[in-house]
């Protein structure tokens, strides 16, 4: 009883520390601004609230209202889904490949190929600004999703790999027998049946470029493929702070992540344990 007890204030405590930031953010949020506003500049002279004595959702108005919040959010709705798809597609066909076939240095180009995760993304800046200039990938969702590719696409790989190598090749080679291709035994047996691993490597596909700020910055130049991370930079630059605003954004920012771990948690939980590399 006694450690039944710890256990569950360690928990709680744990619950606690992770979850109070999240809430002063929503209760910022809907805290109104005391503000005189002229154009797309506000004056803010709010003292801190915990608790505000009346909320409501003028923030969120604000934000879309006098800001291209809602343009930054489409573009990073469809940069970090053409990430994790784009990602999956490859990391996929890699995985089935380096599972599948035994070929001569196989080792050292898995290696090669899964170096590139540990390799910190400022190292690529430079090789990548040479590259999308000379082909017109500047300031393009085509430039960005390979950009962050980059990142994605050698941890889905890995993850995949390790899916992939618990199903028998027993399964593809009935299939391949009845009439099916290398590829529609991929398409019909493998990806399926590693549906949680597909799922997991695509949730965090998609989180590692909803949040990364980076490339988001540095390869694009306008609002029209600039993403969340980039807005939301502009508010910690202001002078003064626009506060509720600033929550507001954080709040919308955050929900699509919320919302795909709770839908998919089942599927990501057992991906992960799916795809654990075993010793």
């Amino acid at each position: 009883m006694r450690r039944r007890l710890l256990i569950a204030l360690g928990a709680a405590l744990v619950l606690t520390w992770s979850l109070a930031p999240v809430v002063w953010l929503l209760i910022a949020s809907i805290t109104p601004e005391q503000t005189a506003e002229t154009g797309h500049t506000w004056s803010s002279a709010r003292a801190v609230e915990y608790f505000p004595t009346e909320p409501g959702l003028q923030n969120y108005h604000q934000l879309f209202a006098n800001l291209p919040f809602a343009a930054y959010f489409r573009n990073s709705v469809i940069v970090a889904t053409g990430t994790a798809l784009l990602a999956l597609t490859v990391a996929s066909l890699a995985a089935y490949g380096f599972v599948r076939f035994r070929f001569r240095l196989r080792g050292p180009l898995l290696v090669v190929v899964l170096t590139a995760y540990v390799i910190p993304s400022v190292v690529l800046l430079v090789p990548l600004m040479v590259i999308f200039r000379r082909y017109g990938l500047i300031n393009t969702y085509p430039g960005l999703i390979l950009a962050e590719c980059t990142n994605t696409a050698p941890f889905a790989l890995l993850l995949l790999i390790n899916t992939f190598a618990q199903l028998p090749a027993e399964l593809e080679e009935q299939a391949m027998i009845d009439g099916c291709s290398r590829l529609g035994a991929l398409w019909r047996i493998v990806v399926p049946l590693s549906a949680p691993g597909m799922v997991a490597a695509g949730v965090f596909a998609f989180i590692m470029t909803w949040n990364n700020f980076l490339y988001a910055y540095l390869f694009t130049t306008t609002d029209a493929t600039k993403t969340l991370p980039v807005i939301l930079r502009l508010f910690a630059l202001g002078e003064p702070a626009v506060w509720g605003v600033s929550a507001a954004g954080g709040v919308l920012a955050m929900l699509p992540v919320a919302l795909l771990f709770l839908l998919f948690q089942r599927l990501i939980i057992g991906g992960l344990a799916a795809g654990a590399v075993k010793g």
